[in-house]
Parts: structure tokens; sequence; C-alpha cells
């Protein structure tokens, strides 16, 4: 059973990216940069920085580097060195972005909607929080093994 689980939350991760790039096309961003700028949009109160994206998220630093810097060439924010400390540089969202908050959102809204159209609302809760097990089961045995 859990090869079969493994199989389907692949082919689930796969599909969703093929279906966030038909949904971001318009907007000219990757599913990767547009779940990026989600979270900055949704962080903005934080002062951001990739470091912080990286404990939050559990993605790469070379592939959060390589998605702010496709964000910066893009527009949608801009960097500024630490005075105290110039290894770190701190993420500024440009309007460019706060303008493509709402088109981000309806997209994610989308997906989710389609991707649960046909569970029934009453086990969502359920399915959410067995996700989220998952998800924690991963993280606490990544963070063991980074021990060895």
């Amino acid at each position: 059973m859990s090869q079969n689980i493994m199989w389907t939350l692949k082919q689930i991760h796969l599909a969703m990216e093929q279906y966030g790039k038909i949904q971001m096309q318009h907007m000219g961003l990757t599913p990767t940069q547009a779940a990026m700028l989600f979270f900055l949009l949704t962080h903005k109160e934080q002062g951001n920085y990739g470091i912080q994206i990286h404990a939050s998220l559990g993605i790469s630093k070379s592939s959060i580097s390589s998605t702010l810097k496709a964000l910066r060439q893009k527009g949608y924010l801009y960097m500024r060195e630490n005075p105290s400390d110039d290894r770190k540089k701190q993420i500024f969202l440009t309007q460019k972005a706060y303008d493509a908050e709402q088109g981000i959102r309806s997209c994610l809204q989308a997906q989710q909607n389609i991707l649960c159209s046909q569970i029934p609302a009453q086990r969502l809760p359920h399915l959410a929080k067995d996700l989220e097990q998952m998800l924690q089961n991963l993280k606490t045995e990544i963070e063991k093994e980074a021990e060895i």
C-alpha cells in the first residue's frame, strides 16, 4: 500500500506542476516562482531573507537563490544588503508583486478546487491533517539523517 501512496503523491506533484505551468503562463511565472512570490506576499511583514525562506519551506538555498534572481529580473522584487551583515540581503516586493497577488491567489484556489473536487467536504480536514503528518514525518527523518 505504501508504494501506491508514494506513486500517487509523485503523480499528483507532477500533474500540479503541469497544471500550474498552464495557469501561471499568462503571468510569466513558473509554478515555483509563483509559490515563492505567494510565500513572500503572505509573509511580507517579516522582512524576508533567503535563509528564512529556506527554514520555512525547506527549499534548497541554490533553488531559492535562482528563483529570487528570476523574480528580481521579472520586476517582482528587489534586494538590499543588510547593513549589519553584508552576506544577507533583505527581500522587498515591488508594486508588480502586489498587483499579481490576486491572480496568484485565484490560480492557487482553482488548483485546490480541482484537486479536491470529488472529495466530500467533511473528509477534507482529515486529508489535510494526514498530509501535514506525512510532511512532518519526512521533516523529522531529514533532521535525523542530517545529524548522522
